[in-house]
């Protein structure tokens, strides 16, 4: 199996138990039962203040509550400042013309909002549908011959299958980035046929009578440059932040880490067909593409594209940084234009979102067929892939919400709108990234006002800081993340990788340094205590969570006692100096660290302190994260290490802690088991849980895989910190998520001064 390297320093991925929460808090003067720092507390209070919904007893509110038909025919007429009407004979049999909503349902029968169904019934007292809703004010709108234009829902939801044919433009334009009319419910669903509720009543009024303003720049910092602009074949954090917005995936995860359809039309599965397992084991998975979806340079996106992409990543002479289950794909057919499927020897939970982590390799499309298929074809005729690798890294032409306008190394990167993005064309015309290696000119510009957003861009103490001294000007959020700190611990000699690292390739040893190290002392005094700690390499925002909580998977506490007797019972004792020895041997050793992080190197202060206390004398050696990342650690070439992964919310275990990952000649030391952990049992058991479908055999399975690594201890689980997004609060629809990295949804950012 071949497998390339994948990693990611301190990238957040997902909030699956906890959605970002606002420092700032919200405006006074709220309803009782609307919560500081809800999002929909401006719209309600601009609905309250328009008295077109209003709290009731004890100033109560009811967000949650159902809102009727006419109760909605009569804010949405008032609200479009629709004059009323009362003709003598009622449109509706189920509607009197004594009834309070009467001359309003009439008046948006009159404008052409309310479709007249053949029944001629009304259903004054029923809830208003989400569908009818989006029918209704598209209609009020003027929109409502654009919305009959669109025969296929395009919603990013998970049941857009659920739409009524009536209501596909309407909804399809309520989610449209100049809209924004509609949220989702969780689990990432339209749900079209439900009631609507009165905050989402209140939102929607909200938005349809401020609508979301188009144009200006937005500035953002990193402090790292990106080496290339195309993931596919360059591995790096600034790299995969900038493809976040730049590039888009067959599928993505919100931020409560749901899955969901981007440029499918629906995620397959055994329920819908789009998945078959045959009885020898064999599975075919089919992709249904949106239709009119288009790359940076206006050519249309098909299944020709998406066929081609995965040829390229199947061949093995190609030099891409990442590839998982694509190497298990024995066949790829294209069904239609816009229909493509491909053919496994075995069942690949992977394989069923376009990838096991969306937005790094196939799920996300790349590579358009018409511009590289020439250039790759010569190369490979030629066997120098070098100007391949130069054209995709320096020239991407993708598909997401903005593309690349022009870069100056050192300086910026300007990235632009795309008007034919298939969400709608970002309001914003502009974005600058300018690179800025030092973190307090950075902070600095934050606070004068230079740099408008950023994710990661400020150290977590220095965003809390912003939202105390500066809130006013700037809505911070906290993202709990899937990217904890992590200590690496190699179980083989750097200097000679056929034999076992003198100490660390003892099991004991490996506990002992769990046990020697207070993480929660490192939340506290690296992350302001808002770092969770952590017990595996996953967090409980991962999908096999429930895993994860199971007692077979063990915790550890701090205890330095615990610590030295099992150190003394590996044979370590305490030399002269306090430092252990064995055989000869001092207890010291290096620790590895990506330099330009402070709170990267206070964490690893912290662990060497910690680690004296136990006898155990660790060097700290920081050197520049390309060389850490690039050459380092892919060549196992490391005591310790500091590293943060960002792991994604699905089922990879296999991708990761798998024997056969571990980085040697045979698979050009591009393999991500790093530590070189080899366990039979283990292997046995991720391979399973990748080929496992089942949401319950697969969970008991990881909690074998989470026993097994947290007793054998691979690497030191540490914390993981939220990730800091602020933005200055005259960005609207700014919001902390998964899907893009440094902008959640950016397409619907707009200015509003």
């Amino acid at each position: 199996m071949r497998v390339y390297r994948f990693t990611l320093v301190l990238l957040a991925l997902v909030a699956l138990f906890l959605s970002p929460f606002a420092i700032n808090a919200a405006p006074q003067a709220l309803p009782k039962d609307v919560v500081a720092g809800d999002a929909d507390a401006e719209a309600i209070q601009f609905v309250i203040g328009k008295s077109l919904l209003v709290p009731g007893s004890g100033n109560v509110f009811g967000p949650d509550n159902a809102v009727t038909r006419s109760e909605f025919a009569t804010v949405l007429a008032k609200a479009r400042g629709i004059q009323a009407v009362k003709p003598s004979a009622p449109t509706f049999s189920d509607l009197k013309a004594s009834d309070s909503s009467y001359p309003y349902v009439e008046a948006l029968v009159k404008a052409g909002v309310i479709p007249v169904a053949s029944s001629k019934k009304f259903e004054p007292e029923a809830p208003v549908k989400r569908a009818d809703m989006a029918v209704w004010i598209i209609n009020a709108l003027g929109l409502a011959k654009e919305a009959a234009s669109i025969k296929e829902p395009v919603l990013m939801a998970n049941d857009e299958d659920k739409v009524p044919q009536h209501a596909i433009g309407a909804m399809t334009l309520a989610y449209r980035s100049d809209r924004q009319l509609l949220g989702y419910r969780r689990g990432r669903l339209a749900a079209p046929m439900e009631g609507a509720t009165r905050r989402e009543i209140a939102k929607a009024i909200y938005m349809m009578m401020n609508p979301p303003k188009r144009g200006g720049t937005i500035v953002t910092a990193f402090t790292a440059e990106p080496p290339g602009f195309n993931t596919l074949v360059t591995s790096s954090g600034a790299t995969w932040t900038i493809d976040n917005i730049i590039g888009d995936g067959n599928t993505g995860s919100d931020q409560d880490g749901f899955y969901f359809p981007r440029m499918l039309k629906r995620l397959p599965s055994v329920e819908n067909g789009l998945v078959k397992i045959a009885s020898s084991g064999k599975m075919e998975v089919t992709f249904e593409m949106r239709k009119g979806m288009k790359w940076h340079d206006g050519k249309e996106i098909t299944a020709d594209d998406a066929i081609f992409q995965l040829t390229v990543m199947q061949d093995s002479d190609v030099p891409v940084s990442a590839n998982y289950f694509e190497t298990n794909v024995k066949k790829a057919e294209i069904i239609d234009k816009y229909t493509f499927k491909i053919h496994l020897d075995k069942p690949d939970g992977s394989a069923l979102f376009g990838s096991s982590v969306y937005a790094y390799y196939y799920g996300w499309f790349q590579l358009p067929k018409h511009l590289f298929e020439p250039l790759y074809k010569a190369s490979k005729k030629s066997g120098d892939w070098n100007k391949f690798v130069q054209e995709v890294t320096k020239n991407p032409v993708m598909s997401g919400p903005f593309k690349l306008k022009e870069s100056k190394p050192g300086e910026y990167v300007i990235l632009e709108a795309f008007d034919d993005y298939y969400m709608g064309r970002p309001n914003i015309d502009q974005i600058m990234i300018k690179i800025i290696p030092d973190t307090s000119v950075v902070n600095a510009s934050v606070i004068r006002g230079d740099i408008d957003f950023g994710r990661y861009t400020l150290t977590l103490r220095d965003a809390i800081k912003l939202s105390t001294e500066h809130g006013d000007k700037f809505d911070v959020t906290l993202t709990p993340t899937v990217a904890p700190d992590y200590l690496l611990l190699n179980f083989w000699d750097p200097s000679d990788l056929s034999k076992p690292h003198p100490a660390l390739s003892d099991i004991r040893v490996r506990q002992a340094i769990m046990y020697a190290i207070d993480r929660k002392a490192i939340s506290n005094v690296v992350y302001a205590g808002k770092a969770d700690v952590t017990d595996a390499w996953i967090t409980p925002l991962h999908m096999m969570r429930d895993a994860l909580a199971d007692p077979r998977v063990t915790k550890y506490s701090y205890s330095p006692a615990k610590a030295k007797a099992l150190l003394a019972e590996a044979g370590w004792k305490p030399g002269k100096d306090g430092i252990l020895e064995k055989d000869g041997l001092k207890f010291k050793y290096t620790l590895l660290g990506p330099a330009g992080s402070k709170e990267t190197e206070m964490t690893e202060q912290l662990i060497q302190k910690m680690l004296k206390d136990v006898g155990i004398a660790i060097e700290i050696d920081n050197k520049p994260a390309h060389v850490v990342i690039g050459e380092l650690e892919p060549h196992r070439q490391f005591d310790m290490a500091m590293t943060g992964w960002g792991y994604g919310v699905s089922d990879e275990a296999a991708n990761y802690w798998d024997s056969e990952l571990i980085p040697c000649d045979q698979n050009s030391w591009g393999g991500v088991n790093q530590v070189g952990w080899m366990n039979a049992e283990n292997d046995r058991l991720v391979r399973k849980a990748a080929e496992t479908l089942d949401p319950a055999a697969k969970t008991e399975l990881y909690v074998k895989h989470l026993a097994l690594w947290t007793k054998e201890l691979p690497a030191i689980p540490l914390v993981a910190a939220p990730a800091n997004h602020f933005a200055k609060k005259t960005i609207k629809s700014f919001a902390s998520g998964y899907d893009n990295g440094l902008g959640w949804a950016i397409q619907n950012w707009y200015i509003q001064n």
